[in-house]
């Protein structure tokens, strides 16, 4: 999906729960990238990291669809949303179709992270967009 991102290091990530926005930082690594970047998402609504070890050698980060990505995950959010609220907002706690509706009406998209060493998971946003530097 971003030019640069397969064979980086994802050395760490910042989630800002107010702001709804989410920055993974990247290192080049084996000719990867000419220098450090980022990936910023905006508008997020939730991500799940399994098992996250930094740094990471990242692989692909891929868009798709939200409804799917609820559908496909439904096993793992609804026991959270009632132990904890997460992921937090307007979902419905106990139907599937509603969380299906609600990711499409607010225009979200998936993004499925996956490395070859360290870290995968998914981020429910927006949009993404990739920055070549760090703040």
């Amino acid at each position: 999906m971003f030019a640069g991102l397969h064979d980086s290091l994802l050395v760490g990530y910042r989630v800002d729960g107010e702001e709804r926005r989410l920055s993974l930082l990247l290192r080049p690594h084996h000719g990867s990238a000419p220098g450090p970047f980022r990936i910023e998402f905006e508008g997020v609504y939730a991500h799940r990291f399994d098992a996250p070890l930094l740094p990471a050698i990242l692989s692909d980060l891929e868009e798709a669809s939200a409804s799917r990505l609820i559908e496909e995950e439904w096993d793992q959010i609804r026991p959270r949303m009632r132990g904890n609220g997460w992921p937090g907002g307007d979902w419905a706690i106990d139907d599937l179709d509603a969380a299906r509706t609600y990711v499409e009406r607010e225009g979200l998209k998936a993004y499925r992270l996956s490395s070859s060493y360290g870290l995968d998971g998914w981020i429910l946003a927006r949009s993404a967009r990739m920055l070549s530097n760090w703040p």
